[in-house]
């Protein structure tokens, strides 16, 4: 009788998710309710999928007073073709100012087209002046308009920031359908910093309802208050417990 314990760790971050499989669980566990199509689950499966990883790199990468840059658009009508190649033009431009400069970077990008307000471009990024974040987008030809700049908190881990990006590409990956493309959420530097990843089968029938943080940790709060979730998973059926530790800086 056992469960497997996946542990993720990603800056001072460390991930724990605790869960029954259909390779390992507990004899005579029982499965959560059975809701939904095969296809919706599965694209609830993908969506949360994709905010772990987000959250990872965020995570492994970024910290205390790195950058959430938000590039604007003044045009609610630039069309996803536009929007595409601009945000490749600012990042050339970007490469070009730092490697003048001599500045090493670590970026994510993540397109917002939601019907209802102007696109934008999010871009998380090492610390830096924002003024050279401003330049590489003001020179992007017919782009859009102005950038705003919020430095990322202490609390070490950006669960909250890649939740809400996950959300908001969603009408991009739309957009990537409408146009037939295939398109990611985001897109990164290709040198970020990997998270680890472990995967250890436990010999027990059952998890600590109250997890404990280790030494030098605490255990992070989600909005609700309580520090650890817990559900089925979407397909198997099968209990998973998560918490996260965040250790000191």
């Amino acid at each position: 009788m056992a469960y497997v314990h996946r542990r993720v760790k990603a800056g001072r971050t460390i991930e724990h998710r605790k869960m029954q499989s259909y390779r390992i669980h507990t004899k005579g566990v029982q499965r959560g309710p059975n809701h939904g199509t095969t296809s919706a689950k599965q694209a609830k499966i993908n969506e949360r999928v994709a905010e772990e990883h987000l959250r990872w790199d965020l995570n492994a990468n970024f910290d205390h007073r790195d950058l959430h840059a938000v590039l604007h658009y003044y045009d609610k009508d630039t069309s996803f073709e536009e929007i595409l190649e601009h945000k490749a033009v600012f990042l050339r431009n970007l490469r070009k100012i730092c490697k003048k400069h001599g500045i090493k970077y670590k970026a994510v990008v993540v397109i917002e087209t939601k019907r209802m307000t102007n696109p934008h471009i999010h871009v998380v990024i090492t610390r830096m002046d924002p003024e050279i974040i401003t330049e590489a987008w003001e020179f992007v030809p017919k782009g859009g308009g102005g950038v705003s700049f919020k430095p990322l908190d202490r609390r070490g881990n950006h669960e909250k920031l890649a939740s809400y990006l996950v959300k908001e590409s969603r009408s991009t990956m739309e957009k990537y359908r409408e146009a037939g493309k295939r398109g990611k959420r985001y897109s990164k530097t290709q040198n970020m910093d990997k998270p680890v990843i472990t995967y250890t089968p436990v010999p027990a029938s059952s998890w600590r309802k109250e997890p404990r943080a280790s030494k030098g940790a605490v255990l992070y709060k989600f909005d609700d208050g309580s520090t650890t979730r817990s559900g089925w998973h979407e397909i198997s059926g099968y209990p998973y417990q998560e918490y996260f530790e965040v250790f000191n800086e």
